[in-house]
């Protein structure tokens, strides 16, 4: 027999979920919808909830991808009605023939009472109201106070996350929420990151996601009820009617208050009598209600112990803490792990840290699992636009378009295709129209700026990033365009000044760190420069930019030796004219005219064109 807390899991997902679309909160309920699926990925019902979210969210492809060819009679009124949607009436006719009939019943059972938690559902609604109003301390506080009621509020936390702020006991500490906060704090160090060394104290959200809550916000005990009813009507009936007895409800029954910490997932013994169904009439309700009951708050336990160790991730990821985000997500089960969410988060993790390559493969995992997944699509083409595998970004954006042309997503990924190909003016088009479909869309500006500085465009490209970080202030690569944009224009105090905004954000990715090691250097800050490379190297030591620009940085201050080393390593990396050319310059500094000549002309394998005078007039001069 399938396992009673399992059961009385499914049923509490359930309700979540139910309450999340009665809320109309349809990102909420397709958070949850996946947890559920990844918890019963057989289960009809569980895909109907995941693609009803989609559906509402009018991502109809991926409701008809979810739906294919299901027996589940609920399931085949919403994919007909995504077929409509995607007008393909043809296939919809042949959905609507194969219902069956259904009069007043379907096979989806309705919780007959769920009470809305109306006042946190209030607060997150007025917290994405302030959020797009730019009221961000409003929004914080709601978001916060939403999710000190109803912690199943992921919509909250996640903007949270996005905003970069949990509140702190130092801040708002006459406003009434922080009556009921207790955030525990933990010291983040990373020893292999030197720039990571002067992280302030860091709230972890485990609090947020407490199980003290159950016991402190009504509307919690209220869902509680729900579910302990609605398991005590779905599963102990069915288990009585197998002939199967309730022999032992609780293990330290006593020990084990409402107050207390669940020392132990309540089991159930479960004894099979010969004698058909006789003695199960005599179970004592009493010691059912109490089962179900501990059953409940056992899997409320669960689920909280999951939200907080997702959400813990989700906030390093968003704090650009990347190593220990991936540390977090690590610790999941296997199946929550494996699924199109966490599997997107990890790649976006490996991304702000330049791991192109690892980044890549996990959203590959993720779209081989989820194939219509349009959220972080344009992350996952900026990444194939940096390994320059332009048949790939090719294919992905032919993918993207099938399942949603006018997406913001499917635009930024089509014009970063144009973009790889150095065709500007149509890449601008496709950023242009992204961000027409969503104004909100804060990238689509940002990848128009780098456009704009491609065709010389510089107020126009200003423009775009400052727009950018109106939208959001913690968008890094808006404040680097800008600090790019004034290293153009040969204005390297600002151009440090925004390259440090943007690593004050990212502090992992060792790029940006590099950069400004590029602005010291051109004002003539040798040692500042040196320094700033040195950390940029302890973040990635195989990043072939910064180890190129320390060679250089080297060679200029005359330490042909320690940019020898450098360009040695870094030759077996990439092979590339510039390092092979300036091995060149610094075998014939030291006098070895030997090497010098054997890597000029390895440098002549690799020459482009407007370089190729270059090498042939070092090659003369060491004759």
């Amino acid at each position: 027999m399938e396992d009673i807390s399992e059961k009385v899991l499914f049923i509490l997902l359930k309700e979540i979920i139910q309450v999340s679309f009665q809320s109309q909160l349809y990102s909420n309920a397709q958070f949850f919808s996946e947890r559920l699926c990844a918890y019963f990925p057989y289960s009809q019902e569980a895909k109907y909830f995941l693609a009803k979210s989609y559906f509402h969210r009018e991502q109809y492809y991926a409701t008809k991808e979810i739906l294919v060819n299901t027996n589940y009679e609920p399931s085949k009124l919403l994919l007909a009605q995504a077929y409509m949607k995607l007008n393909d009436f043809h296939s919809a006719n042949i959905v609507f023939e194969s219902i069956d009939n259904m009069n007043d019943q379907t096979n989806i059972k309705i919780s007959e009472f769920i009470v809305i938690p109306n006042k946190a559902i209030v607060l997150c609604l007025k917290g994405l109201s302030y959020q797009r109003d730019n009221q961000i301390q409003k929004a914080i506080r709601c978001f916060t106070e939403s999710l000190e009621y109803f912690p199943f509020l992921w919509t909250s936390y996640e903007n949270l996350c996005k905003l970069g702020k949990l509140l702190n006991k130092s801040e708002y500490v006459n406003h009434i929420i922080l009556k009921q906060l207790n955030y525990y704090y933990y010291y983040y160090h990373d020893n292999n990151t030197n720039n990571n060394s002067n992280s302030a104290e860091v709230e972890a959200p485990t609090e947020i996601f407490s199980f003290a809550k159950v016991e402190e916000s009504s509307i919690m005990k209220q869902l509680i009820e729900i579910v302990i009813q609605q398991a005590i009507k779905d599963v102990i009936p069915v288990s009585m009617k197998q002939a199967l007895t309730v022999s032992s409800v609780l293990e330290e029954k006593a020990h084990n208050k409402i107050n207390n910490k669940i020392k132990k997932k309540s089991t159930v013994k479960i004894k099979t009598t010969g004698d058909s169904l006789k003695g199960n009439e005599n179970a004592d309700p009493q010691d059912v209600n109490q089962h179900c009951r501990e059953t409940v708050y056992s899997c409320v336990k669960k689920v909280l112990d999951l939200l907080a160790l997702i959400g813990s991730g989700f906030w390093e990821l968003t704090q650009y803490r990347l190593k220990r985000s991936l540390k977090f997500f690590q610790k999941l089960t296997s199946d929550q792990f494996n699924t199109g969410r966490v599997l997107c988060l990890v790649a976006l993790a490996n991304l702000e840290m330049s791991n192109y390559k690892e980044a890549e493969q996990y959203f590959q995992k993720a779209r081989k699992l989820e194939p219509y997944l349009l959220d972080y699509m344009e992350k996952y083409s900026i990444i194939l636009w940096h390994l320059k595998k332009e048949v790939e970004l090719s294919y992905l954006a032919h993918l993207l378009t099938i399942i949603d042309r006018k997406a913001p997503q499917t635009l930024c990924s089509v014009g970063n295709c144009f973009s790889l190909k150095q065709d500007h003016d149509s890449a601008l088009k496709c950023f242009k129209r992204a961000i027409q479909v969503d104004p909100n869309f804060h990238y689509a500006y940002t990848l128009a700026g780098h456009e704009y500085l491609a065709n010389e465009d510089l107020e126009k490209a200003e423009n775009c990033f400052r727009k950018a970080i109106r939208l959001n202030d913690r968008h890094y690569n808006a404040w680097y365009g800008l600090g790019y944009l004034f290293y153009r224009q040969e204005k390297y105090q600002l151009a440090e000044f925004h390259y440090r905004k943007a690593q004050k954000i990212n502090q992992s990715n060792p790029l940006l760190t590099c950069y400004i090691g590029m602005v010291f250097q051109k004002m003539n800050k040798n040692q500042e420069a040196l320094t700033m490379y040195n950390l940029a190297q302890e973040i990635s030591k195989d990043n072939p930019l910064i180890r190129f620009r320390k060679a250089h940085l080297l060679t200029i201050m005359k330490r042909y030796k320690e940019a020898l080393e450098q360009l040695l390593y870094l030759k077996d990396i990439i092979q590339e004219c510039n390092v092979f050319f300036l091995m060149g310059k610094i075998y014939a500094k030291l006098g070895d005219t030997k090497n010098a000549l054997l890597v000029y002309t390895q440098a002549q394998d690799y020459l482009k064109p407007k370089s190729s005078n270059m090498v042939k007039e070092a090659i003369d001069l060491n004759i």
